[in-house]
């Protein structure tokens, strides 16, 4: 019964895995600039929904309370006993996490009335009356876990506390039962082992059945996780197991099921993802007005150069023929000097264009009143990636200031700097 339980469990595990990688996920629009494919993107979606991210592995220790027949005459205390876990599990969403769960609990339970009226042959047994025994029990579950706190306050990296719901399923075997204290057949105490089960009362040895009993468990209960480090997480869980009346051994009762709350405690370590990144939901969010900025920047640039192309047709009284001229803008962030991605593109074209015409040059200028400084850094680093990476002769590349002192013979290209 066990090993089918187990399978069972562990196909179910593998499916809900399996069938909810791409949950969360959002398509984005997407639009080709320069030949690039830009995601234009104007909500936040989960980045990494990789089948070998946000795994997870947890060690559990800590009290199992036991309720069932008879266990209101023992205190809550007295009705404890050791518990411990291991579990195993992905987060799937920013909301919802499965795990598998092996667990061990050594059960207390308590027993019906000794004697009829307390008493045999004059004599006083009221410290017999309700004995509490115990047994051991192990399961494997399957449980679904929902993070109330990014489904209520919204998802947010790296948060210190998550509030979370459990709700499972699984299989449990119990077996072991003994007492803490036994009768033998006439009523005398015995330290005799044979009687060391409940079922050996003197009253009672036809209600107890103290065979093994293989058992659907249902679950529920809820955890707080405390991040401590970058893939460590501690976490303090209260969970309520419900069985058939059978669990405790005692089935003639007139309580329909028992059960057992588990108050763990617990230390997660949480595996890197894919790439040696930190586990967690990455959610790229892109400034949809920086794309508009530069978008307005090239069509700014072709209108420049429908313009200048038509000035060049006008000209009358210039000595060149058939000149060709080439613009390529480069755009730099406010007050910054590095080439980023999308400009090296830009930088590439006039390599590529210099290439195919070798005798013209390149001017690197800008076509607005610019800070000096900044505009000859910016220069600098273009004329450094054209000479290194493309080496392209340095005799053919000219750093001028403002665009209206370049007087060119013959095709060049312009690298205008834009501000």
């Amino acid at each position: 019964m066990l090993k089918r339980i187990a399978t069972t469990s562990v196909l179910a595990f593998v499916c809900m895995i399996t069938f909810a990688q791409n949950e969360g996920a959002q398509d984005s629009i997407s639009a080709m600039f320069d030949d690039m494919k830009i995601p234009l993107v104007e909500r936040k979606f989960v980045a990494n929904t990789n089948f070998q991210d946000n795994w997870f592995i947890t060690l559990y220790g800590g009290v199992a309370a036991n309720w069932g027949s008879d266990v209101s005459h023992a205190s809550f205390w007295r009705t404890m006993g050791p518990a411990f876990a291991l579990a195993g599990g992905k987060e799937i969403t920013p909301m919802s996490a499965v795990r598998m769960q092996i667990n061990y609990v050594r059960n207390t339970g308590v027993t019906d009335d000794q004697f009829v009226d307390g008493q045999i042959s004059g004599n006083s047994y009221s410290d017999l009356i309700h004995n509490r025994y115990k047994w051991n029990s192990a399961g494997i579950h399957i449980d679904y876990l929902l993070n109330f706190t990014n489904l209520i306050c919204g998802f947010r990296e790296n948060r210190k506390f998550h509030l979370q719901g459990i709700v499972g399923i699984g299989g449990t075997v119990s077996r072991g039962y003994t007492t803490d204290k036994f009768v033998n057949a006439i009523g005398d105490i015995s330290g005799d082992p044979d009687y060391n089960s409940h079922s050996n009362q003197l009253h009672n040895r036809d209600k107890y059945d103290n065979r093994q009993h293989s058992l659907i468990n249902l679950r529920a209960g809820v955890a707080g996780t405390f991040m401590v480090a970058r893939n460590w997480n501690v976490h303090i869980e209260a969970i309520g197991s419900l069985l058939d009346n059978s669990y405790d051994s005692n089935p003639t009762t007139n309580n329909t099921w028992d059960g057992h709350v588990d108050y763990l405690v617990g230390i997660s370590y949480r595996f890197n993802n894919k790439g040696g990144q930190a586990p967690g939901f990455y959610y790229p969010r892109h400034d949809m007005s920086e794309y508009i900025k530069r978008m307005s920047a090239i069509n700014d640039l072709r209108d420049k150069t429908r313009r200048r192309r038509q000035e060049l047709e006008e000209m009358t009284d210039t000595i060149d023929v058939d000149a060709q001229v080439m613009y390529t803008l480069i755009a730099f962030d406010e007050n910054d000097t590095a080439i980023d991605r999308l400009q090296q593109t830009n930088i590439y074209t006039t390599a590529y264009a210099w290439a195919k015409n070798p005798n013209s040059l390149i001017y690197i200028t800008n076509s607005t009143a610019v800070d000096d400084k900044l505009f000859r850094k910016r220069a600098e680093a273009i004329r450094d990636v054209l000479l290194e990476r493309y080496e392209i002769p340095a005799s053919k590349i000219w750093i001028i200031a403002s665009e209206k002192d370049i007087k060119p013979i013959g095709d060049y290209i312009e690298l205008i700097v834009n501000d």
